[in-house]
């Protein structure tokens, strides 16, 4: 399906919508998620090992899942994973009622939580290009992510504190709640979004042809290899934090000001929505590239030597705002780049180089703060961050030398050949 107007029409605000709806759901969960391990359990190891199994499904499927999105119609691949996470999420009551709620009943449900997401993401970022035309791509993206933010974690994190102080399996209740009404919102949707393409009989034919088109992009490649990085100190930082800023923790927070905390990030993430088109007109894709790389620093780099909660939250501020100028640069060069037939499978590979290294954050996180404690895993991922410096440096040139190419414009929508 093809959008001709050049306002947001139907399809786009119901997919809007939904996204707005299935990540309140998603910030209600993951903001219980370690408040619940927490609650069952005072190892860090545990812990983190739920927050691996929510991220491990995109190590695992991340390519098979991309040709699902290129061979199905994907508006009902997603309502389809939002049905799913309504029933998974929904089943933590249950498994209260029946006393079976453990660290693993949690690792499990978040394991399959992390699936659907997979599933979600991957359809949701191959959507975005049928519904609006390539030069709203930015726009759009912007849109998309912002709303992504505010419901994630600006009202999902201090929504889901005032719930869980009411009742603990409350955020849980919400979370299903949302994901099905998300799921309804998606039927909004107007026609069919398949994608009209010869399918090869092999999948594994098709994955290779997703990986190949990335590997052989040299900007692609290196932008997932910085992010493979990057996403791996998040994925630690966010496994523990709850241990470090939730008393007995250095902050000594209580959980609703704990989701307070974690609106800093969302508020960051706001204004980096907000600022994307200024700042890439006046200093081009590459500065917003190094902004990520800074806060990221600086959300890692500050509680691991001051643990005072003003310092923190402006780090997370930062933080927040170079990731999302980083996401919708990135997003809109995707798009743009690989054809509509490709989507899918080259952003399954993307996100297997990128966010494959999420569980394995949680989990080197867990094991050193278990045996060298929660500050030397925020220094560490500062550290790391540091030599992120390099390969900013060669995308840097490579964008310098495709602006040349494209006769000088920053915004050129042929910034990537």
């Amino acid at each position: 399906m093809r959008i001709t107007n050049q306002r947001f029409g139907r399809e786009f605000w119901a997919l809007w919508m939904a996204t707005a709806l299935s990540n309140l759901g998603d910030g209600l969960f993951k903001f219980a998620l370690p408040l619940l391990a927490a609650k069952l359990t005072n190892s860090p190891a545990l812990v983190a090992s739920v927050s691996l199994a929510l991220t491990l499904p995109w190590l695992l499927f991340a390519l098979p899942v991309g040709v699902i999105v290129d061979r199905l119609d994907r508006k009902r691949i997603m309502v389809v994973v939002n049905l799913i996470r309504t029933a998974a999420v929904g089943s933590l009551a249950f498994a209260q009622q029946l006393d079976w709620l453990s660290v693993f009943v949690l690792g499990f449900l978040a394991f399959l939580v992390g699936t659907c997401e997979t599933v979600s993401d991957t359809t949701s970022g191959a959507l975005v290009p049928s519904v609006v035309n390539r030069d709203q791509l930015e726009q759009a993206n912007a849109r998309i992510y912002s709303v992504e933010t505010i419901m994630n974690k600006f009202i999902g994190g201090p929504l889901g504190g005032y719930l869980l102080a009411i009742g603990l399996l409350l955020p849980a209740v919400g979370s299903a709640v949302s994901f099905l009404a998300a799921a309804v919102a998606l039927l909004l949707m107007r026609g069919h979004f398949s994608v009209e393409r010869k399918q090869s009989a092999s999948i594994w034919r098709e994955v290779s042809e997703g990986v190949r088109f990335l590997w052989t992009n040299q900007l692609l490649r290196t932008l997932a290899i910085m992010v493979a990085i990057m996403a791996s100190c998040w994925s630690a930082f966010f496994s523990i934090v709850v241990l470090y800023a939730v008393a007995p923790g250095p902050l000594g927070l209580q959980e609703y000001q704990y989701g307070l905390l974690l609106t800093s990030l969302a508020a960051g993430s706001v204004a980096g929505s907000l600022l994307v088109s200024p700042l890439q007109r006046l200093f081009g894709r590459g500065a917003l590239l190094g902004l990520d790389i800074i806060g990221t620093f600086a959300m890692l780099f500050v509680p691991g030597v001051w643990a005072n909660v003003w310092l923190v939250g402006a780090a997370m501020f930062l933080a927040g705002m170079g990731g999302t100028t980083w996401v919708v640069a990135v997003n809109s060069i995707r798009q743009r780049v690989v054809p509509n037939e490709l989507l899918g499978r080259v952003y399954g590979a993307y996100r297997l180089i990128s966010w494959g290294t999420l569980p394995i954050g949680a989990f080197l996180a867990g094991i050193v703060a278990e045996l060298a404690g929660l500050q030397v895993v925020f220094l560490g991922g500062a550290i790391l961050n540091l030599f992120l410096v390099f390969p900013l440096i060669s995308v840097l040139r490579e964008e310098k030398r495709q602006m040349e190419q494209s006769g000088g414009s920053v915004s050129s929508p042929n910034l990537v050949p």
